[in-house]
C-alpha cells in the first residue's frame, strides 16, 4: 500500500535526531536533581489528558521540546492527535498516482492537521501536475515538516519533477529533499516562510538563483544542511545567508565560489567536507562556534604541507575559547600542525581550545608523519579540560606502516590530558604507531575510566616492528581491565559527529 499513515510516531525527520538527543540528555540532567525537588514538579503530575491538551495548541517544534521537562513528558507529543498526525506516501511502479489523488481528495474539508508529510517517488510513470497535487494537499493541511525524496532509477525521470516552495504554507518549519533539482520557484512576489527553521537538502540540484532566492524566502532559518549538492550555472555563493543561521552544513557540494559568511555572526555550529582549495571559509571573526567539523580530501598534486595553519586561522573565528566539540581530519591536522616559520605564537591565538570537552581526529592515513603531526597537534592546542577522546584509523587489517616508528620525529607532549575519562580507538590494526599512541594515552590520561578499542583481532600480536615498550602496557592494560577490545562499534559510545561522517 502507497499510503501510509500513524499516529505521530513518524514526525520526527532525519534532521531530529540530533536535536531529540539533546532532549533526552538534558532530561537525564534533570532527573538526577534531588528528589525533593522532582516530588515538586506540579506540571508532571497533572493527568495525562490534561497534559495532552496542552500539547494540542503547541506547534511542533514546541510540542518536542517539552520531552526536557520530565520523563512523564517524554514522547508524549507523539500522542498528543488523535487522528493521523503524519502521512506517508510512497509511489512505487505498480502504484497508480491517480488513485492515491483521489483518495486524498475524497478527504472532507477542511483538511486534517498534518504534523509531518513524506513522498517518496520510485516510479517514472508520476507526472510534474500529480506530483504538485500531492504538495498542494500537504500545504492545505498546514504541514510543519515536509519530506520530499525520488528513488527512480531514471534520471530522466526524476529530473522532470522540480521542487518548488508552496505559495503559501504559514506552518511549514522543517524541508528535506532528497535526489529532486530545485526550480526557480514561483515568479512575482511570494510571502516569506516565517515558520521555516530547518532545511536539509541531499543529492539536490538547482542554479545559484534559485538556492539565493530560497534563502531570502527564509528570514528565520536556523539550520541549513546541504551534502552532495549540485549547482548548475555559475556556482553555489554562501554570502546571502539568512541572519539568524546558528548551524551550517556543507559536504561534497561542488563548484562553490564564494564561503563568505560574515552577515551570520549567530553561527554556532559549522562542518565542512570538501575541498581545500575551498578555504578560507571566512566566517565571522566574531562568531562563537560550540562544534566544529572540518574534513579535506584533495586530488590536487599540490602537497599538503603548502597548505599551512596561516590558511585555516584566517578561516575561523578570532577567538574559539567556547568550542566544545571539534572533529578534525588528518589533512587539516598535517596544515594545523604546521608552525609559522618565525614560530611566533601570536598567530595562534585563535586557536584556544581550552573549553574542548570532546575531539574527535580522523586519523584516515596512519604513517609516521601522522603520528607526529598528531603529537604536535597536541603540544600547540592543548586541550586541558577534554574529556573524550576519539581516534579513527583507516578502517582496513593491519598493513606495515610506512616508514619506520623511528621516523616519529616529534616527541609525544608531556601534560594537557589530565581530565580525559574516555577514549575510543576505532579500527585498531595494531599498526606501530596506533600502538605507540595507544600507548601513550595509557600513560598520560591519569583520570582515564576506560580505553574502547574497536578491532578486527582482540588478542595482542607481538609485532617485530613495535617496541616492547609500546607493547607492554597494552598488555597489562588489559589484564587489569582497563583496556576493553570489541569487533562490534557500540552505538552508545559514539562521537558527537557520528551521524554526519556516516552521510
Amino acid at each position: 500500500m502507497a499510503i501510509d499513515s500513524g499516529g505521530g510516531g513518524g514526525c520526527s525527520g532525519s534532521g531530529s535526531g540530533a536535536k531529540k538527543q539533546r532532549l533526552v540528555e538534558l532530561d537525564d540532567r534533570c532527573e538526577a536533581v534531588e528528589s525533593d525537588a522532582i516530588r515538586a514538579d506540579r506540571i508532571s503530575a497533572l493527568p495525562e489528558e490534561l497534559r495532552l491538551h496542552v500539547l494540542t495548541d503547541l506547534p511542533l517544534k514546541d510540542a518536542i521540546r517539552t520531552g526536557a521537562l520530565a520523563r512523564g513528558w517524554r514522547d508524549l507529543w507523539k500522542r498528543r492527535w488523535a487522528h493521523r498526525a503524519s502521512l506517508k506516501v510512497h509511489l512505487c511502479s505498480r502504484d497508480d498516482p491517480r488513485r492515491e489523488l483521489d483518495a486524498l481528495a475524497r478527504e472532507p474539508r477542511p483538511r486534517r492537521r498534518l504534523e509531518r508529510f513524506s513522498l517518496i517517488v520510485d516510479t517514472s510513470y508520476l507526472k510534474s501536475s500529480e506530483f504538485q497535487r500531492f504538495l498542494d494537499y500537504a500545504t492545505e493541511c498546514g504541514v510543519e515538516d515536509l519530506h520530499v525524496e525520488t528513488q527512480s532509477r531514471s534520471t530522466t525521470a526524476a529530473a522532470k519533477l522540480k521542487f518548488h516552495l508552496p505559495l503559501s504554507s504559514p506552518a511549514l518549519a522543517r524541508l528535506s529533499l532528497r535526489d529532486i533539482p530545485v526550480s526557480m520557484f514561483y515568479k512575482g512576489a511570494q510571502q516569506p516562510f516565517q515558520a521555516l527553521e530547518v532545511i536539509r537538502l541531499v543529492s539536490v540540484s538547482f542554479r545559484s538563483e534559485a538556492f539565493t532566492k530560497m534563502m531570502a524566502l527564509c528570514p528565520n532559518l536556523l539550520t541549513l544542511d546541504l551534502r552532495l549538492c549540485r549547482c548548475n550555472g555559475y556556482g553555489w555563493v554562501f554570502n546571502r545567508l539568512p541572519p539568524n543561521l546558528r548551524s551550517l552544513t556543507i559536504a561534497r557540494c561542488d563548484r562553490i565560489t564564494s564561503l563568505d559568511f560574515v552577515r551570520v555572526p549567530t553561527l554556532r555550529s559549522f562542518r565542512y567536507y570538501g575541498c581545500p582549495s575551498n578555504l578560507p571559509f571566512s566566517i565571522p571573526r566574531d562568531a562563537v562556534l560550540s562544534d566544529l567539523y572540518i574534513q579535506l580530501y584533495s586530488y590536487d598534486p599540490v602537497p599538503m604541507k603548502e597548505w599551512n595553519i596561516d590558511k585555516l586561522r584566517k578561516s575561523l573565528p578570532e577567538d574559539l575559547s567556547s568550542l566544545g566539540v571539534l572533529t578534525i581530519c588528518y589533512k587539516a591536522l598535517t596544515g594545523a600542525s604546521v608552525l609559522p616559520a618565525d614560530g611566533a605564537s601570536a598567530q595562534l591565538t585563535n586557536f584556544n581550545l581550552h573549553s574542548l570537552k570532546e575531539l574527535h581526529l580522523r586519523m584516515l592515513e596512519m604513517k609516521a608523519v601522522n603520528l607526529s603531526n598528531l603529537y604536535l597537534f597536541l603540544k600547540t592546542f592543548q586541550c586541558p579540560n577534554l574529556e573524550r577522546l576519539f581516534v579513527q584509523f583507516p578502517n582496513y587489517r593491519y598493513a606495515p606502516m610506512e616508514g619506520s616508528i623511528d621516523q616519529v620525529w616529534e616527541e609525544p607532549p608531556e601534560v594537557g590530558l589530565d581530565n580525559l575519562v574516555m577514549v575510543k580507538v576505532m579500527n585498531f590494526n595494531w599498526n606501530p604507531a596506533e600502538v605507540q599512541l595507544v600507548s601513550f594515552l595509557l600513560r598520560k590520561a591519569k583520570s582515564l575510566h576506560k580505553l574502547l578499542i574497536v578491532s578486527h583481532n582482540v588478542t595482542p600480536v607481538d609485532l617485530p616492528d613495535t617496541p616492547e615498550a609500546d607493547l607492554s602496557p597494552l598488555k597489562e592494560a588489559l589484564v587489569n581491565g582497563k583496556i576493553m577490545f570489541t569487533k562490534s562499534d557500540n552505538a552508545a559510545t559514539q562521537p558527537y559527529h557520528d551521524a554526519f561522517i556516516k552521510v
